[in-house]
C-alpha cells in the first residue's frame, strides 16, 4: 500500500528520530525481556514443559495477573508521554516550522491516519510483545487480560495521533498569550513601534529594571550634589546617565530589528525615515523620564532632551557599525561617556545635537545595510 507524503515526511523527522534518540533505552528493555523469556537456562533437569512455561513466566504473569497488567500499563503510558514530549519537542524546533504549513494542508482525517501511523510505528516494540502476549495467553486459557491490554494499546495510539492534529494545527497557543497580546492584537501597529511591543510583552522585567536605574540615578545625582551652589551642569550628567542605562535596551532593539525584521531593509522606506525610525520607540520607552523633565526644568528641557536624542541616536547607530559584539559595544559606550562627561564638566553640551546627530547619520549611511552584522 502506498503510503501518502504526509506520512512519508512525518515518518522520517518523527518515527526514525524517535529510535535514534531512544536506541539505547529500547535495546536495553525489550533485548533483556526477549534474553530472559528465551535464552535464561535453570540448574538440574526440569521437564521440556516446565522449562518452557518457566522461560515464559514474565508473559504469563503480564495475561493472567491484574496486578502484574497494571504495572505493564503504567510503564506503556510512561512511553506514551515520552513519545509526546519527543513529537513536541520537534514540532516546536525552527527546522521543523515549515511543518505547520505543510500539515495543515490536508484534511484532519488524513492527518489523522498519518499520525497514527507514526504513532503505530513508534509503538511497534510494545505491540509485537503485546501481539506474543496475546498469543500466550490464548494458548494457556487467558482471554480477557491479553484483549484489554491490546485495547488500551490501541486507544494510546488513537489519542496520541489526536493530540498531534491538534498539536500541529495550533500555531499560537491562544492559552500562553500575555495579556498585552489579547488586549492589542487587534490593534494596528506602527511597523516602527514593534519593539515597543515587544518590550511590554517580553521585555517586562528588562524594562522595570531600566526604569528602576534610571529614577534611581535622578534621585541619587540630585542628592549627591544637592550642596554645590552652581548645579547647571547636574541636569546635564542626568541625561547622560539616563541614557547610558538605557543601553541594553538600545542594543536588544538592534537585535530584534536583525533578528525578526532583518527583511525591512528591503522596504520602501527613505535612509532618514529609518535613521529616525529607532527613536520613536525609545521616545516612547523613556516616556517617563521625558515628562519628568518637561515638568521640573520648563523650557529649558527642550535643550536636554536634544542632548539625550543625539546621545541616544549615536549610541543606537554605532550598533551598525559594530554589530551583536556586546563586548566591543560596551568599550565604545565607555569611551563616549567620558567624553560627554568632559564635554559637560566644559560646558559646551551645545554641541553635542549638531556633532552627535551628524556622526550617527554618517555611521547609520555607511552602515545600515551591512549583512555581516550579526556574529
Amino acid at each position: 500500500m502506498r503510503q501518502s507524503p504526509l506520512t512519508n515526511v512525518l515518518m522520517k523527522i518523527f518515527s526514525s528520530g524517535f529510535y535514534r534518540m531512544h536506541s539505547g533505552m529500547l535495546i536495553f528493555l525489550f533485548g533483556t525481556i526477549l534474553c530472559y523469556c528465551f535464552f535464561i537456562n535453570t540448574l538440574g533437569s526440569v521437564p521440556i514443559w516446565a522449562f518452557t512455561v518457566w522461560n515464559l513466566m514474565i508473559t504469563l504473569s503480564l495475561v493472567s495477573s491484574p496486578v502484574i497488567m497494571g504495572f505493564f500499563c503504567l510503564a506503556a503510558f510512561i512511553y506514551t508521554i515520552k513519545s509526546w514530549q519527543y513529537v513536541t519537542t520537534q514540532l516546536m524546533a525552527k527546522n521543523n516550522e515549515f511543518l505547520y504549513h505543510s500539515i495543515s494542508s490536508f484534511g484532519k482525517w488524513q492527518q489523522f491516519k498519518s499520525w497514527f501511523y507514526v504513532q503505530f510505528n513508534i509503538f511497534f516494540p510494545l505491540i509485537i510483545y503485546v501481539l506474543f502476549a496475546i498469543i500466550i495467553g490464548f494458548n494457556f486459557g487467558h482471554y480477557l487480560i491479553p484483549v484489554a491490554i491490546l485495547l488500551y494499546i490501541l486507544a494510546l495510539i488513537i489519542v496520541s495521533a489526536w493530540i498531534y492534529v491538534i498539536r500541529s494545527n495550533r500555531l499560537i497557543d491562544i492559552d500562553r498569550q500575555t495579556v498585552l497580546i489579547r488586549l492589542l492584537r487587534n490593534w494596528n501597529k506602527p511597523f516602527f513601534l514593534l519593539y515597543t511591543f515587544f518590550v511590554f510583552d517580553k521585555l517586562k522585567i528588562t524594562y522595570l529594571i531600566t526604569k528602576s536605574i534610571s529614577w534611581a540615578l535622578i534621585v541619587g545625582v540630585f542628592a549627591v550634589f544637592s550642596d554645590i551652589k552652581d548645579r547647571s551642569p547636574v541636569p546635564n550628567l542626568v541625561v547622560l546617565m539616563i541614557v547610558t542605562a538605557h543601553t541594553l535596551l538600545i542594543y536588544s532593539e538592534f537585535r530584534f530589528n536583525e533578528k525578526y525584521l532583518y527583511f525591512s531593509r528591503n522596504f520602501p522606506y527613505s535612509i532618514s525615515k529609518q535613521f529616525l525610525g529607532s527613536f520613536l520607540n525609545h521616545a516612547i520607552l523613556m516616556l517617563p523620564e521625558l515628562l519628568w523633565f518637561i515638568g521640573n526644568f520648563g523650557i529649558h528641557s527642550i535643550n536636554l532632551l536634544l542632548q539625550a536624542f543625539s546621545i541616544l541616536i549615536l549610541f543606537r547607530s554605532l550598533l551598525c557599525w559594530i554589530g551583536l559584539n556586546i563586548k566591543n559595544y560596551l568599550i565604545w559606550i565607555f569611551v563616549l561617556f567620558n567624553i560627554v562627561f568632559l564635554i559637560i564638566l566644559y560646558r559646551i553640551t551645545w554641541l553635542l545635537p549638531p556633532v552627535f546627530v551628524s556622526m550617527a547619520y554618517f555611521v547609520f549611511q555607511k552602515n545600515y545595510l551591512n549583512k555581516n552584522l550579526i556574529d
